[in-house]
């Protein structure tokens, strides 16, 4: 090849790496093809697959941090803009994102019920502080204090004799007897460790504190269940409508506690009351159950693989090495060319697989304070 052969050739990839869109630049190949099956062009994710299509504030959510974590900027504003656009009627500083948006009942598209969900609201004020930090953008963390700021309002309630819990949303989860229902997955420690760094008068610690309360009297057998009670006078309750079941949400309960900074004060309590499955792998089962009765210990059914990937770094935290390939291997084996997991390639299956792989490939972490740390490499990076 000539010298000037060569120095076309040269300019041709150049030219490529800039004009190739900020997906296809990226070093998370995981991430891309997840935005390639789940992310519209307008930055709306889509989080169903039935008529309705529906796409849901966590959707958004989480594909927002995943978008950070990527140094993807301009997918992180696609998902930013539709989300305020279409669940926050255009303005995120005064309204909290609705919950779901989709196919309505007469046909017409929009939002399905105007709810927001807690758990949702956390990481979007989360990602966007974390954001305005990371990329240095005002904006960002304006917009994530005004969040933070519109979920103590919103979405927290100081209960009686117990003090302060997150609602899972503003309406819709009251009991006839004075209580509340609770979800133990939407308290992901570290953010709100951060945000106690953010706001140091705010509710965030006795959250921490009151979740870690729930789990205590309620993970009795060494695991958690998706949803729990309070009542005032007779305290933390098996959940009246779901009872104590464990299944899609609790897993993530394990999730964040496998990635939470060991330094954490509520690190060792925490191991301590979720050693469910570090004790049922590999010694009863290879691979997660579908489903755990928390009160009783009896596991059944077959989990989907993503649940072999939520629970890599809890197994890595435990020290369950055993553990870690017997569920390294089941995700092999169940991920095809695209690098979706499973067999019915599902939004939520792809979520915990970014969230677990992610951190077992030292992506990200998180510090002592809550804050994200992300291992960005220059040529990595999509274009600003």
């Amino acid at each position: 090849m000539s010298a000037t052969i060569a120095k076309i050739v040269i300019g041709v990839l150049a030219w490529l790496m800039v004009a190739l869109p900020a997906d296809a630049q990226t070093c998370w190949p995981a991430w891309q093809s997840f935005g390639s099956r789940f992310i519209q062009a307008d930055g709306r994710v889509l989080a169903d697959e039935s008529e309705q299509r529906y796409s849901t504030s966590e959707g958004q959510a989480y594909s927002l941090f995943f978008a950070l974590i990527a140094d993807d900027r301009p997918r992180f504003e696609k998902i930013l803009l539709w989300t305020r656009d279409n669940l926050a009627g255009g303005d995120l500083s005064a309204r909290l994102p609705a919950w779901q948006w989709g196919k309505r009942a007469d046909g017409t598209w929009g939002v399905v019920d105007q709810n927001s969900a807690s758990d949702a609201d956390t990481w979007f004020a989360y990602t966007l502080l974390e954001a305005g930090r990371l990329w240095r953008e005002p904006r960002y963390t304006a917009l994530g204090r005004l969040m933070l700021a519109n979920i103590r309002i919103q979405l927290v309630r100081n209960l009686p004799g117990a003090g302060n819990v997150l609602l899972p949303a503003a309406n819709g989860f009251a009991l006839e007897s004075g209580g509340v229902r609770l979800n133990p997955s939407y308290i992901p420690i570290q953010l709100f460790r951060a945000f106690s760094v953010v706001d140091p008068e705010g509710p965030w610690v006795q959250i921490i504190d009151n979740n870690l309360a729930m789990l205590h009297r309620l993970a009795v057998m060494g695991y958690v269940s998706d949803w729990a009670a309070y009542v005032p006078g007779r305290g933390y309750l098996t959940d009246p409508l779901r009872g104590a079941i464990g299944t899609h949400d609790a897993i993530r309960v394990y999730l964040w506690w496998g990635m939470l900074s060991r330094q954490d004060p509520a690190f060792g309590g925490l191991k301590k009351l979720i050693y469910g499955m570090n004790k049922l792998i590999p010694k009863y089962q290879v691979t997660p159950p579908l489903m755990v009765d928390t009160q009783t210990g009896d596991v059944s059914g077959m989990s989907p693989p993503s649940f072999s990937a939520a629970l890599l770094p809890y197994f890595k935290t435990m020290k369950n090495s055993v553990a870690v390939k017997l569920q390294s291997d089941r995700l092999i084996s169940k991920t095809e060319g695209d690098l979706l997991v499973g067999e019915d390639i599902r939004y939520y299956d792809q979520v915990l697989a970014l969230f677990g792989q992610g951190w077992m490939e030292r992506r990200f972490a998180f510090s002592l304070q809550g804050q994200l740390v992300v291992q960005w490499k220059p040529s990595c990076s999509a274009i600003k």
